[in-house]
């Protein structure tokens, strides 16, 4: 059997445009046969906002709010509700259009993000390029059905943060900064990518990101359904979503156990935590814990901001990037497994940086190391007792190390 002649039927136009329409089509049914399971909390977000309602008031758990997103994203939302009526909480007749429309805009950010990436990822050619991107989309196909399948907003997410980044690279801060703002409405995690910019513009994009942030976040919404109502939406957000991570004293009031969970919190949780249910047994104790979970985190943080201090040579801007993807899975308290759909932009920047020929053996041999090990953790998630010991996270964790590695050492090479 030879298998460059299998790989290269596979990955020819017909083919790879033949499993792509299928999988369109196939998930099309597939997500309306669900009926929108996350997308009900969305939909109910935007109808308590219509009613004047806070959307994380949760009728089923009263101290576990499940709509977490920033007010703003209700907006983005409110086209989407078309027929849909709220009849119990989380439940919703006549959803069906809802649905399709929102799969659409699904397909349309997956699309636009392909598009994207292959404006912004240096590859050696164009076939390259178009090989690395076939190869990239059917590697996260897996991931990328579970996101859609399930009506997520990740999606639409990374394609607001990939425009930001498209716009950023051609010189146009405040743009790029809106993109990211809109970004932060629907997953607050991408906030790291805050810190990618702020670097490379040497601090100049924080006065952007404040302007963009006061417009997306405080006047846009405050135009739309009153300034009390939106300051009373931020603060409700703050309190209930925020603040109990961000600013808590405790570990114990952000742990999450849930093996979908394949976050830094999750993942250290399952080593010195036990149990399904509050109370919790503790190998150390929560406050410890709390402690050793920020200074993972900070580490983590600097690190990744080290490796992209100075100028970046292009070919390594595809790597800059899926160093910093990363940090949105891993950091957050809870980060369940649809988001890592975004595998597919982190393949092609590794795959694009592989494709040079003249990197260094010791770069290449670690890039392909942990590119098999973050593959192969990826699809770990259909294996139960995998998920409980965080493979997946351990296989991100391994990957992101290695790039950082790779962009400081070609940072001290080129100093």
């Amino acid at each position: 059997m030879d298998f460059k002649k299998i790989r290269d039927y596979i990955l020819s136009d017909k083919v790879f445009m033949t499993i792509v329409i299928i999988f369109i089509i196939t998930m099309a049914i597939v997500t309306c046969i669900r009926e929108g399971k996350d997308l009900k909390v969305g939909l109910f977000g935007v109808t308590q906002v219509l009613h004047q309602r806070s959307p994380y008031d949760n009728p089923t758990d009263t101290n576990r709010p499940i709509f977490r997103y920033a007010p703003g994203f209700t907006i983005l939302q409110a086209p989407f509700l078309l027929t849909s009526k709220l009849v119990g909480p989380f439940e919703f007749e006549y959803i069906l259009p809802s649905v399709f429309l929102w799969y659409l805009a699904e397909i349309i950010a997956l699309l636009g993000s392909v598009i994207l990436i292959l404006k912004l990822i240096p590859a050696p050619s164009h076939e390259t390029a178009s090989r690395n991107l076939r190869i990239s989309v059917i590697l996260a196909m897996p991931l990328v059905a579970y996101e859609l399948s399930n009506c997520q907003n990740k999606l639409m997410a990374l394609a607001f943060v990939l425009l930001a980044v498209y716009m950023f690279e051609k010189k146009k801060e405040f743009l790029s900064a809106v993109f990211l703002s809109i970004a932060l409405t629907i997953y607050i995690p991408l906030l790291f990518f805050a810190f990618y910019f702020i670097v490379r513009s040497r601090g100049r994009y924080m006065i952007s990101l404040a302007l963009a942030a006061v417009a997306v976040f405080l006047v846009i919404p405050s135009l739309i359904w009153g300034i009390d109502f939106n300051n009373f939406l931020l603060k409700d957000w703050y309190i209930r979503c925020l603040k109990p991570f961000f600013m808590t004293t405790s570990y114990a009031t952000y742990m999450e156990l849930r093996a979908s969970s394949q976050s830094l919190p999750s993942a250290v949780a399952r080593i010195f935590v036990s149990g399904k249910d509050m109370p919790y047994k503790y190998l150390i104790s929560p406050t410890t814990l709390h402690i050793l979970i920020r200074m993972l985190s900070t580490t983590i943080l600097v690190i990744s901001l080290l490796a992209v201090w100075r100028r970046l040579k292009p070919r390594s801007l595809g790597l800059s990037y899926a160093l910093f993807l990363p940090l949105a899975l891993i950091m957050p308290s809870y980060c369940i497994w649809y988001t890592w759909a975004w595998l597919f932009v982190i393949y092609y920047a590794t795959l694009n940086y592989l494709s040079y020929r003249d990197i260094a053996k010791e770069d290449r041999k670690l890039l392909t190391a942990t590119f098999i090990i973050l593959l192969v953790s990826s699809y770990s998630i259909a294996i139960g007792p995998l998920n409980h010991i965080s493979v997946m996270f351990w296989g991100t964790l391994l990957y992101w190390g290695s790039v950082a590695a790779v962009l400081i050492r070609n940072r001290k090479a080129a100093a």
